[in-house]
């Protein structure tokens, strides 16, 4: 039977600040309706059902999966939470492990969440041609012919002329390559045995198994000591990061490469992005509040409501958010990474979260901050509520916009509408419930010495399987 992995744990640090460590890219609708992973769920059917589709994906990251695909009728024990991410190897292995118990002859796709692919009928055409030559024990790829010098992608070199296998042709892989350097880059480029490689792989769990063993001996070890969910979390912290690429495509004998022939970007950057999108005469992109004087190759994306305006400049990326504006030269978007890195050393907020931010029972938004008070706009779901809580540090004050809400202030209970307010003292326990059909709005107002999210005991909560602070 088919079977599909979904790799849903990175972070896509070379997209922010649009991409935030709570709010990777995955989880974004960057092109169309669907965010990159419902795109992805999407371009499967016809090849696999959703009751064998696995999602694959870090411990924070759980009600958010949970919410995007529901539409599909994926089951929540598909998807499998990682403690901590330990790169592509060890999560693929987990899969075929876990996979591998219930169907010893299962037949894998492997397929990176956040990818951006134009005709699905064609990809799903080499999806099957893959899933072919998979069944005779290969270890497949799908690689994709270079359009540029890229220096985003990692390469693959084929061997020789294609090779028939039960009526599909394919290419016997010489060896995978790292990120290259532009001098390469465009060596590769050149050369028609090099394509990029795509990070997407089919294989039979038992084969993928089998290299494991041979090539990553530790892990297969600590694989084989899983025999359920249950048992991850006390078996993955002895589990070392490796990717697929180096732990074992690198060294395996049994690669098979078949070609795209669909249009495929991974979206790994600020520059990818510029190339889906339509531009005008003078090479722009730009939206509906953006203004551009004398400006050339100049590509402006905003979630927020300013006006982005540009005059005289050239070959800039111009990404603006609510809380944090990123202006890049085209040629250096790769670099954002190294950008992030410095926002995790400085310990910023604007790295890990925007200022809204999802929870599984709705979202906050913070509007506005001092010393010692901090506003927020509060958004409860449908029959969802908060935590139990108490804060040492602060009091809150609730003025409910719309709707009506359910609150516990101590041993009291009451019902706050529209219009209506309630203060909360510090140190007292409270919970906020929406108990109606429609979506309540809150503004929040926090007054105390430390409003850091961390001053929060909880007592009760609904979404325990949700590590980063629930509120």
């Amino acid at each position: 039977m088919n079977y599909a992995v979904i790799l849903a744990g990175g972070v896509g640090s070379r997209f922010w600040p649009f991409s935030r460590e709570l709010e990777p890219k995955q989880f974004m609708k960057v092109v169309g309706e669907d965010s990159l992973l419902q795109a992805t769920i999407q371009r499967l059917r016809g090849v696999v059902e959703p009751a064998r589709i696995y999602i694959v994906t870090n411990n924070i990251y759980f009600y958010e999966v949970k919410a995007q695909v529901a539409e599909f009728g994926i089951p929540d024990e598909n998807i499998i939470l990682e403690p901590r991410g330990r790169n592509t190897a060890p999560a693929i292995g987990l899969c075929a492990r876990l996979i591998s118990r219930i169907d010893k002859d299962a037949l894998l796709l492997i397929l990176p969440s956040d990818h951006y692919i134009k005709n699905a009928v064609n990809f799903r055409r080499t999806l099957k041609k893959a899933l072919t030559c998979a069944k005779d024990d290969l270890l497949v790829t799908i690689g994709v012919k270079p359009t540029a010098a890229s220096t985003g992608y990692g390469y693959i070199k084929i061997r020789g002329k294609a090779k028939p296998e039960k009526g599909v042709e394919y290419f016997a892989v010489e060896k995978f390559l790292e990120k290259p350097d532009l001098n390469k880059a465009r060596k590769y480029f050149k050369d028609k045995h090099f394509y990029w490689n795509s990070g997407m792989f089919i294989w039979k769990a038992k084969t993928f198994l089998e290299e494991v063993r041979k090539y990553l001996p530790k892990l297969h070890a600590s694989l084989e000591r899983i025999d359920s969910v249950k048992d991850i979390p006390k078996i993955w912290p002895g589990i070392e990061a490796i990717s697929v690429d180096y732990g074992i495509m690198e060294h395996s004998k049994r690669i098979a490469l078949i070609p795209a022939d669909f249009y495929w970007t991974d979206l790994g950057s600020w520059e990818a992005l510029t190339e889906i999108f339509p531009k005008d005469k003078q090479g722009n992109i730009a939206g509906s509040n953006t203004l551009s004087l004398d400006s050339r190759g100049v590509c402006v994306f905003s979630r927020g409501n300013r006006l982005v305006s540009a005059i005289g400049i050239k070959d800039t990326v111009i990404a603006d958010t609510p809380d944090a504006l990123l202006v890049c030269d085209r040629n250096k978007t790769q670099d954002v990474k190294r950008l992030v890195d410095k926002l995790r050393s400085l310990k910023r907020r604007e790295r890990r979260a925007h200022l809204t931010e999802r929870r599984p029972w709705g979202s906050f938004t913070i509007l506005e901050k001092g010393d010692f008070f901090k506003i927020k706009l509060i958004e409860i779901l449908p029959r969802r509520r908060l935590s139990l809580q108490r804060h040492k540090s602060r009091a809150e004050h609730w003025v409910v916009v719309t709707g009506s809400a359910r609150v516990t202030s101590g041993k009291k209970i009451a019902l706050v509408r529209s219009n209506q307010s309630i203060y909360i003292p510090q140190g007292v326990k409270h919970r906020l419930e929406n108990h109606t059909a429609k979506p309540v709005r809150i503004v929040e107002v926090q007054t105390g010495s430390y409003l850091g999210e961390d001053d929060i005991e909880r007592f009760k909560d609904d979404f325990k399987k949700e590590c980063r602070p629930c509120a």
